[in-house]
């Protein structure tokens, strides 16, 4: 029997690129295609730059708590591009 070396376990940065870079995001009718830019983990504290390859100007830095799941991280990506269109008081 063969045996075939496994392969490493992907690290955390890698992870959220995978898990992120190449997403669709709505922003209204508008789709955005998100491109991670970069991803930091200092401890137990991960930080990630989105920018969307439609409009490059246009940029999300999201910070995840230790815990964080991918649907807290889009929902926080969503929450973000809303607020570009609500009206400040």
């Amino acid at each position: 029997m063969n045996a075939s070396p496994s392969a490493a376990p992907a690290s955390a940065p890698e992870l959220w690129f995978d898990l992120l870079d190449q997403r669709s995001f709505f922003d209204g009718d508008e789709r955005l295609t998100a491109r991670v830019a970069g991803v930091h983990v200092a401890g137990l504290d991960t930080w990630i730059q989105l920018e969307f390859e439609e409009d490059r100007r246009r940029t999300v830095l999201l910070y995840l708590a230790p815990g964080t799941g991918v649907g807290e991280a889009v929902e926080a990506v969503h929450t973000s591009l809303r607020r570009r269109h609500t009206p400040s008081d």
